[in-house]
This record gives C-alpha cells, sequence and structure tokens, in this order.
C-alpha cells in the first residue's frame, strides 16, 4: 500500500518529524510505500513540517524571553520564510524569570532577520510562548518606542507595560509589499474572560491572584495601541493567541489563517493524499475538540474529500471519533498505562502501526 503518514505531535514524548519516522519505520517493514507529511495546525512544532520539504534552515541569536541571548532557527525557501516564535520567546527557554520579567523581543528580530535576507512572505506559528506582554517587545524590536509620564524611554519587558504613557510608532518597521500570516488554531480575543491572561496566563506561571494586574496591563496596552494603530483588534479571533502576541501582529497588518490547513497546503498534503491508498494522522490525545480545526481533523477532510481512508493513531482517545476516521486507535488502553506509554512511545507507536497495517 502507499501510505500517506501525516500526524501532529505526541506532546512530552514526540514531535511530529519524529512520530512521522516511527510510523514510517513500522510501515516499511510491512513492505508499505510511505510518504512522510508531518502536520501542525499553527501550535508547537510547526518549523518540524518543513525539514523535509526543501526549505534552508537559518540560525540567528536573538534576545529570548528572558532578555538573555538565545540560538534561534528559521526556515526559508524561494521568499517565503517560516518562523516558530516560540524559538524567540517559548516556554522551554525560561529558566526561572517572573512572567513580569518576559519579552517578545526577540520574535521582532526574527521578523526583521527574514526580512532581510529577502523574505516577502512570512508565516508566523503561535505555540509554545511564555509571554503574556500583547507583542510590546515585539513593537519595540520593529522600532516602536515607549515613555513614561516623565518622558523617559521606558525597557522592553512585560513589568514596563504599565508604565507607558505613550506609543510612538513613527520609526516602525514597515511591511509594505511583505505579507504576514499568522498560522494559528487560537480564537481567543486579547481581553477578558476568554483572553489571553485569563485562558493562558496560568500556564506561564502567573499565579491567580496575579491575573487582574496582567489583564489591566493589556488593558493599559490597548489604549495606548489605539494612538499609534488605526483598527482595534482586540476583539479580533486569534488576538489572544501567544499572550497577545497575536493582536500586536494584526495591529502590523499580519492576517490571521487556520493554522492547519495553512500548513497542509504549504507541504503540499492534498496532492500526496490524493494519490494514495491510505492516510494516517495522530497526535498526543484526542478527543472531540480535535475536530474543530486540529491537525488531525485537517487531514481527515483532506482524506474524505478524495475517499480515501484515514486513521486516527492518538497517545489516549477520550471520545468516540469513529464518525470522522475510519478507524480510531490509541497507545494508553487504561489510564494506569500511560507512564508506560510515554516511557518508551517509539515503542508503542510503531507496534501499533504494524497491528494496524500488517504485511
Amino acid at each position: 500500500m502507499k501510505i500517506v503518514v501525516a500526524p501532529d505531535s505526541y506532546k512530552g514524548t514526540l514531535d511530529q518529524y519524529e512520530a512521522a519516522r516511527v510510523m514510517v519505520e513500522g510501515l516499511e517493514e510491512q513492505g508499505h510505500s510511505c510518504i512522510m507529511k508531518p502536520m501542525s495546525d499553527g501550535g508547537d512544532g510547526l518549523l518540524h513540517c518543513f525539514r523535509s520539504e526543501g526549505y534552508d534552515r537559518i540560525i540567528v541569536n536573538v534576545t529570548g524571553p528572558e532578555g538573555n541571548t538565545v540560538e534561534a532557527a528559521y526556515y526559508m525557501k524561494d521568499g517565503t520564510a517560516v518562523i516558530e516564535t516560540a524559538e524567540a520567546c517559548g516556554l522551554h527557554l525560561i529558566k526561572g524569570s517572573h512572567p513580569l520579567d518576559r519579552t517578545t523581543f526577540g520574535v521582532g528580530e526574527l521578523l526583521m532577520h527574514a526580512v532581510d535576507q529577502g523574505a516577502d512572505h512570512i508565516i508566523l506559528g503561535l505555540g509554545g510562548s511564555a509571554t503574556n506582554d500583547g507583542g510590546y517587545g515585539m513593537f519595540m524590536a520593529l522600532g516602536g518606542a515607549a515613555i513614561d509620564e516623565a518622558h523617559l524611554p521606558l525597557g522592553v519587558f512585560n513589568r514596563d507595560i504599565s508604565k507607558v504613557s505613550e506609543l510612538n510608532a513613527q520609526s516602525l518597521r514597515r511591511f509594505d509589499g511583505i505579507r504576514l500570516t499568522i498560522a494559528s488554531d487560537v480564537t481567543h480575543p486579547l481581553l477578558g474572560s476568554e483572553g489571553a491572561v485569563r485562558t493562558f496566563g496560568p500556564q506561564k506561571g502567573i499565579d491567580e491572584s496575579d491575573l487582574d494586574r496582567f489583564e489591566g496591563m493589556l488593558v493599559h496596552l490597548s489604549e495606548k495601541a489605539a494612538d499609534v494603530f488605526p483598527a482595534n483588534h482586540a476583539d479580533t479571533p486569534g488576538a489572544g493567541a501567544a499572550g497577545g502576541l497575536g493582536w500586536m501582529l494584526l495591529n502590523i497588518s499580519a492576517e490571521m489563517q487556520a493554522g492547519g490547513e495553512l500548513v497542509a497546503e504549504m507541504i503540499r498534503l492534498e496532492a500526496e493524499i490524493r494519490q494514495a491508498d491510505a492516510v494516517i494522522t495522530g497526535e498526543g490525545k484526542s478527543d472531540r475538540q480535535t475536530l474543530g480545526g486540529k491537525a488531525p481533523s485537517v487531514v481527515a477532510d483532506l482524506s474524505k474529500k478524495h475517499d480515501k481512508p484515514c486513521h486516527l493513531i492518538s497517545g489516549q482517545i477520550t471520545e468516540d471519533l469513529s464518525d470522522y476516521f475510519v478507524g480510531t486507535y490509541a497507545l494508553v488502553e487504561r489510564d494506569e498505562d500511560v507512564k508506560k506509554v510515554m516511557a518508551d512511545t517509539p515503542f508503542y507507536l510503531k507496534e501499533k502501526m504494524q497491528e494496524i497495517f500488517p504485511a
């Protein structure tokens, strides 16, 4: 059989590329022919989808979320740059800082570097960020400025936002002729009970008692931004992605696109599915939310379009998804098996592949 392998990551164990490699290895041992197409909905691991797509990997030193220098990578081909913002402000880079002492400054540096390398289309995945600064740091890196009530310049960290008396975008880097596309499955607004702080803040170390304080900072920033940006994107779906980084990107004329659909288009997934006998996708944990634009649902939709059987192999499946996939298979069949499977996910994933697709 010719099988397209298009999983998302199995969080905590395998990234998209690693999961696809394990699947392919198991299938090829059974005599099947495979096409490897790691997938993402714009969240963690976006870059892994482009490792085997002919893109150049570019390494650059940027400012990390805690203000120190970190090494970040992005991919580029034919004027299109793919940036994962977590490379510059991700949770994996945190070494113990308080959420007040973080910044998205490095994201702006990545954008500037890509433009200087000749990018005319930049795609930004917003998953995995450690920041809640509404893109304030990125704004500063792109040439924006902020002053306090004494007309003194402010720093680039989250804690500086409450002191902003005025934002100045006079020297802000313009992206004329450059298309900025946000790849994200997040639909949260910037503010409110469903906004950036209250939805994602606790995951980034903000204590329950501090949520109002951080919410107030973003309210204050959005009020000051109204003086320099013509449109108010605070309520735009996706503005709350990456701690409000999505909102600032919208302010500088980025467009929002469903991450899974965008990635599928860029890696030419549909063309491969059209020629396949079967399709496999998967993720760490699947439930009914998987069907709301997550990578496996995008793969399934393309498979249905071309009448190809699509199988879901996930770490855990907690709700019945058999109406959406031809076959659904969980690596963890009982709660007590979670630690065992996570300790050696490649073994269980490969075993499951060979069980489903024998020689």
